[in-house]
């Protein structure tokens, strides 16, 4: 039996369709280890509707969407999404044929955060319809390279985009997240001296060493786990994710690196971050901290503002129940905060199924998520 889909599932089953994975820097290749297929059939789709769309490109096939609807409204706001998904490795559907069944739409990405920018396309297509009726003027910007580094909405912030509030799609399950930690990753190595391990005096170990910094950072991260927490998002964190080091083992390493993940607070800065950690190696020898591959801020926006207030009277209309809340991970909202514009979390979906194996979206929730959309754009 042919399954009949609504305007916006369709829209989302031709999305998951076009692979747009993250090369995740591990040197993969091949188109669909880009965003160039999606972000040219995001750009078809908005022209179709009367809507001018333009590519920025920061990279080569690592395009930006960018479109802007002037309604002559006193404001602008901006709804983002990103075009990439993680990888597909080990998933137990099909990942790039979306598969309607049960009230959900199973594929990679569908979640995690196709959804969301289905759903943003979809209520900005049928606003522009009645564009008397909009509130706000629109700017969409969908972004490449969220995933790894969170590249494109870089980009796009150093470009000097302009907007006096912002939605940042993600799953949500259709609550309000207006405050979340932020990310730093950076590097730590250590050097030692090449030895046959029959010989192990005659060399310096380089694990050794990366053990006494490890031991080091374990009880900072003790005490930051233990400091006064956020009201919202709680205590800060770090932890150390990844050690390797040396050659073979009859061979006494001559270099050992780690790789920390330290998640953030609102308030902190890159600087703030690793100056303690700095101080606390002093006294160790041989080691050297790299410059941070990834740091990304947290974010907090204020209960009553703005677009917390209006977006809550668009979810309650469709929904009943409200639920505003902080989140543990990092997204693009950190970034668009940090440039001045007040940025909320909100999508269909739920978080734990995002990256996972048989990857889906409630159906219903994207109905709902196009609902909120619209009336927060029109009333």
């Amino acid at each position: 039996m042919t399954t009949i889909m609504t305007p916006v599932e369709s829209l989302l089953a031709d999305l998951v369709a076009i692979p747009s994975m993250n090369p995740m820097g591990r040197g993969r290749t091949g188109k669909e280890y880009t965003e160039q297929a999606i972000a040219d059939y995001v750009v078809g789709y908005l022209k179709r509707h009367f809507v001018d769309a333009e590519l920025q490109e920061h990279l080569p096939g690592r395009p930006n969407v960018l479109a802007t609807i002037s309604a002559g409204a006193p404001d602008t706001v901006l709804l983002e999404a990103h075009l990439d998904t993680v990888h597909a490795d080990g998933m137990i559907i099909e990942p790039f044929k979306p598969d309607v069944r049960d009230g959900k739409l199973f594929g990679r990405g569908s979640c995690d955060t196709k959804g969301s920018m289905a759903a943003f396309l979809q209520a900005a297509v049928e606003s522009v319809k009645s564009p008397k009726q909009l509130r706000h003027n629109i700017l969409l910007l969908f972004v490449s390279d969220e995933e790894y580094k969170f590249a494109g909405a870089q980009f796009a912030a150093r470009r000097g985009i302009r907007a006096d509030f912002g939605i940042a799609g993600e799953p949500t399950q259709l609550k309000i997240v207006r405050a979340h930690k932020g990310v730093t990753r950076w590097k730590i190595a250590t050097r030692g001296v090449a030895a046959h391990s029959a010989y192990p005096e005659r060399g310096k170990n380089a694990i050794y060493s990366m053990s006494k910094v490890i031991g080091r950072l374990e009880e900072y991260a003790a005490k930051l786990y233990a400091a006064d927490p956020h009201p919202v998002l709680g205590s800060p964190s770090l932890s150390v994710g990844v050690v390797e080091g040396g050659q073979a083992v009859n061979v006494v390493p001559d270099r050992c690196w780690i790789e920390i993940d330290r998640r953030t607070l609102p308030n902190e800065t890159t600087e703030s971050v690793l100056t303690p950690v700095k101080s606390l190696l002093d006294g160790l020898n041989d080691w050297e901290m790299k410059e941070p591959h990834l740091s990304v801020g947290g974010m907090e926006v204020a209960a009553n503002a703005p677009i917390v207030r209006s977006l809550a009277r668009s979810i309650k209309d469709v929904c009943g129940d409200v639920v505003v809340e902080g989140a543990q991970y990092a997204t693009d909202a950190g970034i668009y905060n940090a440039v001045g514009i007040p940025t909320v979390v909100f999508g269909p979906g739920d978080i734990a199924q995002a990256h996972t194996e048989s990857e889906y979206l409630e159906l219903h929730q994207l109905s709902q998520a196009v609902d909120i959309i619209r009336r927060f754009l029109t009333t």
